[in-house]
């Protein structure tokens, strides 16, 4: 068994930051790392953008970090909506246009037309070329349609945190706002809003794609925090993101992102189930000896914090 004082340290750095160290349960949606077959097609410029219209991202697509790496996908991926955010690994291999080399896209819009293959993918033409060899991307194109293998993969946007795009229809009596750039599984089930110095958190509804609204009175002040849920199950607060004098259509980031894939870990299993340890803005020293312990497998007893953040103790 640990001693004591070492579970009393763990304490301490769990306190001290949101982003410092916590176990997750390993999300069920990205533990199959295998490809499927799907169809690609690109819209617009050659090397435009793409759009983010039908999730509420309108020209945000063309600035990192999306980058303009998106597409639209059809109805089984788009989901109603409910796919917007989900990033995807796509791969083509004809010869001698595709490198081969998977590139990474984040569903930012819907392709209704989209209906030669079950899953679509309707790619911004800057995306589309960037599966090809060096030089080869206008040939590519030229193609208008390939075959490719795909595969659903966590979010990492890096060192963005989670915006929300205050929407121009936003009053004093009605807010909403477009959530962007979320790490990991890249959606939300559910989102909360509470005003200035308030932890009663307002459940908010879906409005389309990736906007959330909610009605208020004028005694709901700013700043507002949010309280997100992913469809994985993970909770994180944003806090006062957006500011008493908001301005509608300005898009406000947050401190936060819903998990920091960027870091170093280690997985590990405990009665079947794989955990893995999120380390994130800890110096080196610490990272070692986090890894150290869980290299060990001497995890055990769950001990929560905050509701769903676990660290385990031997």
């Amino acid at each position: 068994m640990v001693s004591t004082p070492f579970v009393a340290f763990v304490i301490f750095f769990v306190n001290i930051s949101s982003c410092l160290c916590a176990v997750f349960p390993s999300n069920s949606t990205f533990a199959s790392k295998m490809f499927s077959a799907g169809l690609a097609t690109w819209y617009g410029d050659e090397t435009g953008a793409g759009s983010g219209g039908a999730c509420g991202w309108k020209d945000d697509v063309k600035n990192p970090p999306l980058s303009s790496m998106i597409a639209a996908g059809n109805a089984n991926i788009f989901l109603s909506g409910r796919g917007c955010g989900h990033c995807f690994q796509i791969v083509c291999h004809q010869p001698p246009y595709c490198s081969g080399k998977p590139i990474t896209v984040t569903i930012s819009d819907e392709c209704p037309g989209c209906s030669d293959a079950p899953f679509h993918f309707d790619m911004s033409g800057f995306a589309f070329g960037a599966m090809a060899n060096p030089g080869q991307d206008h040939n590519l194109r030229q193609l208008g349609k390939l075959m490719v293998q795909y595969q659903r993969v966590p979010c990492s946007y890096r060192n963005t945190n989670i915006a929300f795009k205050v929407d121009e229809g936003s009053t004093k009596y009605w807010f909403a706002a477009a959530i962007e750039y979320a790490d990991g599984n890249g959606d939300f089930k559910s989102v909360e809003m509470a005003p200035s110095g308030s932890t009663n958190f307002v459940s908010m509804d879906n409005l389309w794609g990736t906007i959330w609204k909610i009605n208020i009175n004028p005694s709901f002040q700013a700043p507002y925090s949010f309280r997100l849920t992913s469809s994985g199950g993970e909770t994180i607060i944003a806090s006062d993101v957006i500011p008493q004098n908001f301005v509608v259509g300005q898009k406000y980031l947050s401190h936060e992102n819903s998990m920091k894939l960027n870091c170093n870990y280690r997985p590990t299993t405990l009665n079947g189930i794989v955990y893995k340890i999120v380390a994130d803005d800890l110096d080196h020293t610490l990272k070692k000896m986090i890894h150290k312990v869980v290299s060990r497998q001497v995890l055990d007893d769950p001990l929560i914090f905050n509701g769903n953040l676990a660290w385990y103790k031997s």
